[in-house]
């Protein structure tokens, strides 16, 4: 599942470390395209962090988006979500699911998260 960004179409590795930072807060990212969102997900994951929440919302931003699917909310069927498996891996597959979901819908979000370790 991963593919979703060639490496030449990465955003900046400080702002990556940015969204890092602040995905790992009570607060969670700021806003973010795709082509963000898609970096962060795949960085938090090779550094064994996992999505615990995401909010999808519609451009310009529209929230909720109508359709709770796109997003994380811990309603995922059982063993998908973040308190039942504490798995980065699993964590991305499913980020990844959405994203492409979206993708082939044709609707475009944005979307904001909320980045967990694995250690609890």
């Amino acid at each position: 599942m991963s593919g979703l960004l060639a490496p030449d179409d990465l955003p900046p590795a400080d702002r990556l470390q940015d969204l890092f930072r602040a995905g790992l807060t009570g607060d969670g990212t700021p806003w973010l395209a795709r082509r963000e969102v898609a970096a962060l997900a795949r960085m938090a994951r090779d550094r064994g962090v996992g999505i615990s929440l995401m909010e999808a919302g519609t451009v310009p931003l529209h929230e909720p988006v109508g359709d709770s699917g796109w997003e994380i909310l811990g309603a995922d069927p059982a063993g998908w979500n973040w308190a039942e498996h504490h798995d980065p891996a699993r964590a991305y597959e499913l980020f990844c699911r959405k994203l492409n979901a979206a993708a082939r819908a044709g609707v475009t979000l944005h979307y904001r998260l909320w980045l967990a370790r694995s250690d609890g």
